[in-house]
């Protein structure tokens, strides 16, 4: 299953029906699961943990060093679910820090070009398109799609269900469920109604959230008095739960402003 002209150092471990195609390389301290295919000229870096059934496509490169000037050289890793596809030129780096991390989740599709910065943490089912780049600490949460080249900030968050419009310059946090249009600094401008329906959240629920979106965006209100107002009002529902631990949980970069219309 490893073509001839393939590099796979002694030290890593492969599970037996793992594919490496021409001219990939594999470095020690590499451990890939089952069912994952390494396509030709790909590149594995030490400290990379790769789940099962993965793709990895021509020319991508993951675990390499961080671009982070405090980095010396000590361990650290990339970890990646299963099932996650990778596609041509994508680059994620491994963390910076001793025994840190960077984390990719399962079920993702990261496209050509894309790239996951150092100690950055990645949820299940994310879309990143093509020429996405991700500062350093980033956080995307679960079933976010990031429109195409879009570039986030170092420690900002995107939470889950997020829409993030292609060619956006994402300098604060995006709460969860929320959807943004392209551009600098792209705004709030409304649910993320579509991939919402496309989830399978019900009407209900659904109904909660622009609710909540209502209060947080178009009331007037300052972002914790919108919390106090959502608690009180959505309290009991469970992924209006998710939003509001997203807006009391600590934040670099602040909220993303809603659209002034």
């Amino acid at each position: 299953m490893i073509d001839k002209t393939a590099i796979v150092n002694s030290g890593a471990e492969l599970a037996e029906d793992v594919k490496v195609g021409p001219y990939a390389i594999i470095e020690s301290g590499v451990e890939i699961g089952a069912g994952t295919e390494v396509h030709a000229h790909a590149v594995v870096r030490e400290g990379t943990r790769l789940g099962k059934n993965c793709r990895v496509h021509s020319g991508a490169v993951l675990g390499g060093e961080p671009q982070d000037v405090k980095f010396g050289g000590e361990e650290s890793f990339l970890i990646i679910g299963d099932g996650t596809i990778l596609r041509e030129g994508f680059t994620a780096h491994r963390g910076s820090g001793e025994q840190s991390e960077t984390r990719i989740g399962s079920g993702c599709m990261l496209m050509a070009t894309a790239h996951v910065g150092h100690n950055c943490v990645v949820g299940n089912g994310v879309v990143m398109a093509n020429a996405v780049n991700l500062g350093g600490f980033v956080q995307v949460g679960d079933r976010a799609f990031v429109g195409g080249l879009t570039g986030v900030h170092q420690f900002t968050r995107i939470g889950a269900f997020v829409m993030v419009g292609g060619g956006s310059v994402v300098l604060e946090d995006i709460p969860p469920y929320m959807l943004v249009t392209g551009g600098y600094r792209p705004p709030v401008c409304g649910l993320n109604r579509i991939g919402l329906m496309r989830a399978g959240f019900d009407q209900d629920t659904r109904r909660a959230m622009h609710k909540a979106y209502r209060l947080l965006y178009k009331s007037g209100l300052s972002v914790s008095e919108a919390v106090e107002r959502i608690k009180t009002d959505l309290q009991d529902i469970e992924e209006i739960g998710i939003l509001i631990d997203f807006l009391e949980s600590k934040s670099d970069r602040g909220i993303c402003r809603g659209r002034e219309d």
